[in-house]
């Protein structure tokens, strides 16, 4: 096979008219997504849960209606739930691991690949001493690091930095994309590091997890059912109380719907 003639810039489109549009801001999507973790895969788990899964059975089940409603309600439910355990999770395991990194608990001797605040520090340091030099670049490099140090690095702070880069001297743009490429390098590790811990104590919590589900999960079922029985007895009792009223008030005697509509009848006509 000869891959030498095969383009790398093929830039024509797999789609046409409004499908190509489609998927072009898919992929403008997917490149502005600064990273898929676990907290991704938990908020995908329960968009597919709480509205994929329900609207497939209330549309392709053949099941009678109360059933389908019920085995479609009880999903989203079970996706609340499930979330509501597993984000505290995820959110305190992070928090607790970044502050153990930070903190220097994490490094072994002079390897500190995962202390971010560490690379952090050096590399706000460095570029003020870059671009103290002149006074549109020190603003421009305080705006940067004021944006680091209140929102942490994204893909907007590193495309500013890299054009503050290009502004620098020679010998001080080495050295600052040095620095700036030590902190992106221990975000990234961390990052990582916090996704499969996380992972793993979602591991190892699963028992406890679905423990908990299932015994909130019919809880939570019977509250909601029990409303609407609520519901349909008091339409119930309201019906029973105009046939009652229409005649007269005389529970003991039967009732016919023959009777029924004559009272009516007779109820018009006055």
């Amino acid at each position: 096979m000869n891959i030498n003639r095969i383009s790398a810039n093929n830039t024509k489109p797999a789609f046409k008219g409004g499908l190509a549009a489609i998927q072009k801001n898919a992929a403008k999507t997917f490149a502005n997504i600064e990273g898929i973790g676990e907290g991704a895969s938990i908020a995908f788990d329960f968009l597919g849960k709480a509205i994929v899964v329900p609207a497939v059975i209330m549309l392709a089940s053949k099941e009678p209606v109360e059933k389908k409603e019920y085995s479609a309600l009880k999903n989203p439910v079970a996706a609340i739930i499930q979330l509501a355990l597993e984000v505290p999770v995820l959110l305190l395991g992070s928090k607790a691991i970044e502050k153990a990194a930070n903190k220097g608990l994490l490094d072994k001797g002079q390897n500190k690949q995962y202390n971010e605040k560490f690379y952090k520090d050096s590399f706000t340091s460095t570029l003020k001493d870059a671009a103290k030099e002149d006074s549109k670049n020190a603003k421009n490099a305080d705006k940067i690091i004021n944006a680091i140090n209140t929102k942490g690095l994204s893909r907007k702070i590193t495309e500013s930095a890299e054009d503050l880069f290009e502004t620098l001297p020679e010998k001080s743009k080495v050295i600052t994309k040095k620095a700036f490429q030590d902190y992106g390098t221990a975000h990234k590790k961390l990052y990582h590091l916090q996704n499969r811990l996380c992972f793993i104590a979602a591991i190892v919590l699963t028992p406890l997890i679905c423990a908990l589900e299932n015994k909130l999960h019919p809880i939570v079922m019977d509250k909601i059912y029990e409303k609407q029985s609520l519901g349909i007895k008091e339409k119930l009792n309201i019906i029973k109380q105009g046939i009652y009223a229409a005649h007269g008030g005389s529970a003991s005697n039967h009732i016919s719907i023959h009777a029924f509509m004559n009272n009516l009848k007779k109820g018009g006509a006055q």
